[in-house]
């Protein structure tokens, strides 16, 4: 339910370092320390408030707040230290945006995917919790859809591979896009997981489904590809795409080697970016272009703006109405996908 009698809603979000390189550069006497030292450091230390978000306005009127937390874990150490352990800490992180005020929580990053994928979080949780993985299928989709007009290409004959398939992002991309697109193609590393996806996908659509663990030969022939996955490192280059193919890298970190332009041939985006009506005040580098956020935190932001303080998007079975339920209220707030003007 919205919550009419507050009109600046108050929302955290969860962040961690993506490399040592990120963490030293956002504190610089880090940089006396050895790598060793530095990790050790951050595996102990305490999740920290580290900037506000002011002014995230609506073209409504409505105007939210927010609260940038950092989990100090860096990726690997969230998928290498027992699940409890890092589970807790990402519950610490939640804690102190509640402590300031905020009513929902967005989770970015390995916070999101750690564990269950935000469900004991919001478990522990007296406010909200959301991993914003609706808000970044949203976007992912709707970048598809975009530079397939600008492209001259129609959805219902074109073949798209998603890598990371059976993922929640993965997932809810292949079953918004199934009443679209011509043909799936299903790339993940359980053979058994992309087995149940392929049997639910063909119990709802009649398109061709097929599986495979191999993201190279999934890709050769696909018109489109989302490449969603948290594998270390990256999956492709794109020397491995087709001709005229269009690629949308949710990944994190990113599953496109080498620089994205090149091949003239092909269209590769860095997807999951989402442009605000008017640029909030950040007085930290998030990592994107000003007045541009990650679609995980665009989902928290839209959730925080409706008023709406519920956990929206948890757990790997995600409904594909939460997908466009998130797009119907971009479109009502005045958010959109951010994409590079050249990809025409």
């Amino acid at each position: 339910m919205a919550d009419e009698g507050n009109p600046v809603s108050k929302f955290a979000f969860v962040i961690h370092p993506p490399t040592l390189r990120h963490a030293t550069r956002a504190v610089p006497v880090l940089r006396l320390l050895s790598r060793g030292m530095l990790k050790s450091l951050l595996k102990s230390a305490p999740p920290v408030f580290l900037s506000r978000i002011r002014r995230v306005r609506s073209r409504t009127g409505a105007e939210a707040t927010g609260f940038l937390v950092v989990c100090p874990l860096l990726p690997k150490q969230m998928l290498e230290l027992p699940e409890d352990y890092v589970l807790r800490r990402i519950s610490e992180a939640c804690r102190i945006g509640e402590r300031m005020g905020a009513r929902i929580v967005g989770l970015g990053g390995y916070n999101s995917i750690a564990g269950d994928k935000g469900i004991t979080v919001a478990r522990r949780s007296r406010i909200a919790v959301t991993t914003g993985s609706s808000g970044t299928a949203w976007s992912a989709c709707e970048v598809l859809r975009e530079l397939s007009r600008r492209q001259g290409l129609e959805l219902r004959n074109a073949r798209l591979a998603v890598v990371g398939a059976t993922g929640s992002i993965g997932s809810l991309v292949c079953r918004s896009l199934a009443p679209e697109i011509g043909a799936l193609e299903l790339v993940a590393r359980h053979i058994e997981r992309l087995e149940a996806l392929q049997s639910r996908i063909r119990e709802l659509h009649s398109l061709p489904v097929r599986i495979g663990l191999d993201a190279r030969a999934a890709v050769k022939d696909a018109d489109l590809v989302v490449l969603t996955t948290s594998a270390p490192d990256a999956l492709l280059k794109p020397a491995d795409l087709k001709s005229g193919g269009i690629v949308c890298d949710v990944s994190v970190p990113k599953n496109m080697a080498g620089k994205f332009d090149a091949r003239a041939d092909v269209v590769i985006v860095e997807g999951g970016r989402v442009r605000l009506p008017y640029p909030p005040q950040v007085t930290n580098d998030i990592g994107t272009k000003p007045g541009v956020v990650y679609a995980c935190m665009a989902e928290t932001m839209l959730l925080a703006l409706e008023g709406r303080f519920e956990s929206f998007s948890l757990g790997d079975n995600v409904r594909t109405e939460n997908v466009a339920e998130i797009g119907a209220l971009a479109a009502k707030h005045g958010f959109r996908v951010d994409l590079p003007e050249d990809c025409a």
